[in-house]
């Protein structure tokens, strides 16, 4: 197992930064940071290569794991390394009271949204959890403006491995799955207008505008916002959550690693 000097991790990936980088990486923010690229951009449309277990502990991989924690606090609920140019199967995730308070708490009880700590998870693998699903509007970073309908697996197993080389395996509900989802998307070329249920996108002042409701004869009917016990052609497409052809081998593979 590998250790870091910049944090310590816990079993569901919850990374807890030292004060000392946290004062380092304030140092690091007044020297500037890479910009968040928006859609049209190469890199968000290839797969990410994994890291190499020995190059975890490395300065490279640690600083820009802070770095990318840094420029997500106060941006949004999670970034991918592609979001910043970098073609590795990093990304970070945290939801915070403050990022909600703009929703009420019966929205926030629909999406399963509450708050978490920072979790960092390298070369990630989600399996789905049961058949259940839920739409929601979702936004991105990388496409800044707009929203549209989105439905994903209501539960997920995360699997990964922290900055500090500890396994990282937890189960996610609701939004902190959705988020998972989506940042693993990133990793595998993916957006979420990829994902979107059609003619649902909007730009973000007409977030809480209603979904289209009549089926169209092209396109069909709108998914309904909300659960359900089912989900569409994505998720009946285990792979594709996953990010590889084969979850099993993955699974063996991070297994393995564990072992060292």
């Amino acid at each position: 197992m590998q250790s870091s000097h910049y944090g310590v991790s816990d079993p569901d990936g919850t990374w807890n930064e030292n004060q000392s980088n946290a004062f380092n990486s304030l140092i690091s923010l007044a020297k500037g940071q890479r910009d968040i690229v928006q859609a049209g951009e190469a890199c968000l449309y290839e797969r990410s290569k994994e890291v190499e277990e020995g190059d975890i502990a490395s300065t490279e991989v640690q600083e820009l794991v802070s770095e990318m924690l840094r420029i997500v606090k106060g941006r949004g609920v999670g970034l991918a390394a592609p979001q910043i140019g970098v073609k590795k199967r990093i990304f970070v995730m945290e939801d915070t009271e403050e990022g909600m308070s703009d929703e009420s708490e019966e929205e926030r009880e629909r999406k399963k949204r509450y708050p978490f700590k920072a979790k960092v998870v390298i070369n990630p693998v989600l399996i789905p959890i049961g058949d259940a699903s839920a739409a929601f509007m979702e936004g991105c970073l990388s496409v800044q403006g707009y929203r549209a309908l989105v439905r994903r697996h209501l539960k997920v197993k995360l699997k990964g491995v922290a900055p500090d080389g500890k396994p990282i395996d937890v189960d996610l509900t609701g939004w902190p799955a959705r988020i998972a989802q989506h940042e693993m998307d990133h990793l595998n070329g993916v957006l979420y207008v990829d994902r979107m249920e059609k003619r649902t996108l909007r730009r973000v002042d007409k977030v809480n505008a209603p979904v289209p409701t009549e089926k169209h004869d092209e396109f069909g009917a709108c998914a309904s916002v909300g659960e359900t016990a089912t989900g569409g052609s994505y998720l009946s497409n285990k792979s594709a959550i996953a990010g590889a052809e084969d979850i099993e081998t993955l699974t063996k593979k991070s297994k393995n690693r564990r072992r060292r």
